[in-house]
């Protein structure tokens, strides 16, 4: 069985960094998840869905983007997928339906690609 991989694009790497540092995200990197029967921060339950292929669950509120043809025409560019080829640009909250601490991404079965990471503020004036 060939294993799922995680990606980030350079924007992501560059906006990890932030977070990384910003108290702000202590929780989310440090806190558990408010999941049933979870010890694991929101960010770590996360990454574990991602490599093990199970469904993002309803707290972290995963949804598609609706963006721009243009947008979604630079992220492709971005991941190296071809034009042609549809994709959905992915967004969950970390700290539930109404929270400010997101991850944007696409997933395919073999690969994760995290886009970007931050507030709504911060990824949408980076995108």
């Amino acid at each position: 069985m060939m294993s799922h991989r995680i990606e980030r694009t350079a924007l992501f790497h560059k906006q990890f960094k932030k977070v990384q540092k910003d108290p702000r995200w202590r929780p989310i990197f440090e806190g558990i998840a408010p999941l049933e029967n979870n010890t694991l921060s929101a960010w770590d339950y996360v990454l574990v869905c991602f490599f093990e292929r199970r469904p993002i669950p309803e707290y972290f509120y995963p949804h598609e983007l609706k963006i721009s043809n243009k947008l979604k025409q630079q992220i492709k560019k971005r991941l190296g997928i071809h034009q042609n080829m549809t994709i959905k640009i992915l967004e969950l909250h970390f700290d539930g339906h109404n929270g400010d601490h997101l991850l944007v991404y696409h997933d395919t079965p073999a690969i994760t690609t995290m886009i970007a990471i931050g507030t709504h503020h911060t990824i949408f004036d980076q995108l």
